[in-house]
């Protein structure tokens, strides 16, 4: 089989816990995929900026962010899928009324984050999302909401996901990446349906993709590749669904599979 177009999920999948990856061993694999016409996509929750920021010196790379809602590359945004401005509203109420969760609405412009959020929420909220905006009320943000950011107990995590799911609806999906971090996203939204929108737009088959993934919020993804590859470290529905594994993300997972499979 022949891969066209290489796909990765970012925390605990090509990064490290440490938020890091070997730049110099992703160079050679990076200009083996160039010279080959393999595309690079870096798929994750994560906000565009913070994206592309993670690979700044590596300017053919193409995002599908905010899980799914934003497409793009470092210089354009393809396509962006944002919430109706009732489902937003009605999201920021429910939201309101949940003292356990704490919640960057993550728009087109900025993400914003509550004043009235804890301090430690705020900081990592800071580093996940490099341009944020702290506001009194979401309500009175201008902006195109793409997904809300959540954070709930870690071991409440399932019971916060269908929590959220029963009070807000059939219109939205609650993907989770684990550790208490839960998104709000477009029902119709997810990482498969941004690389479906690189499929048509490159004339790339899904048959001709692979794919890296831990967590649930790759799974659309996994299933919608030909090369599906779960993390060591991933949690046991990544572990069943994919049909490859590799080593940890910490271990380099996502690079030396990719040099296996390219005999770098």
């Amino acid at each position: 089989m022949t891969i066209k177009l290489v796909a990765t999920d970012m925390d605990g999948t090509f990064l490290t816990d440490e938020k890091t990856f070997d730049k110099s061993r992703f160079q050679k694999v990076y200009d083996y995929m160039l010279q080959n016409n393999v595309q690079f996509v870096s798929a994750s929750g994560n906000q565009y900026d913070q994206l592309r920021n993670f690979f700044k010196d590596f300017p053919e790379t193409l995002f599908v962010a905010e899980n799914g809602a934003l497409v793009g590359s470092h210089n354009e945004v393809f396509r962006s899928d944002v919430f109706s401005d009732d489902l937003k509203m009605r999201v920021i109420d429910l939201l309101n009324g949940l003292d356990e969760i704490q919640a960057v609405m993550c728009g087109e412009k900025s993400a914003y984050v509550l004043k009235s959020s804890t301090p430690e929420f705020i900081k990592i909220s800071t580093f996940y999302f490099p341009t944020i905006k702290l506001v009194d009320d979401f309500k009175a943000v201008d902006d195109n909401v793409l997904k809300f950011s959540c954070n709930c107990p870690d071991d409440e995590t399932e019971l916060y996901m269908q929590k959220l799911a029963d009070l807000i609806g059939p219109e939205v999906a609650i993907p989770s990446s684990g550790h208490g971090d839960i998104d709000v996203v477009r029902a119709d939204v997810n990482k498969a349906y941004g690389l479906e929108y690189l499929s048509n737009k490159l004339n790339i088959k899904p048959e001709e993709m692979c794919a890296f993934g831990d967590g649930g919020n790759d799974l659309e993804m996994l299933r919608y590749v030909g090369h599906s590859v779960a993390m060591e470290n991933g949690s046991p529905i990544v572990l069943k669904t994919a049909k490859y594994q590799t080593i940890n993300n910490n271990q380099q997972g996502v690079i030396a599979h990719l040099e296996e499979i390219f005999g770098i």
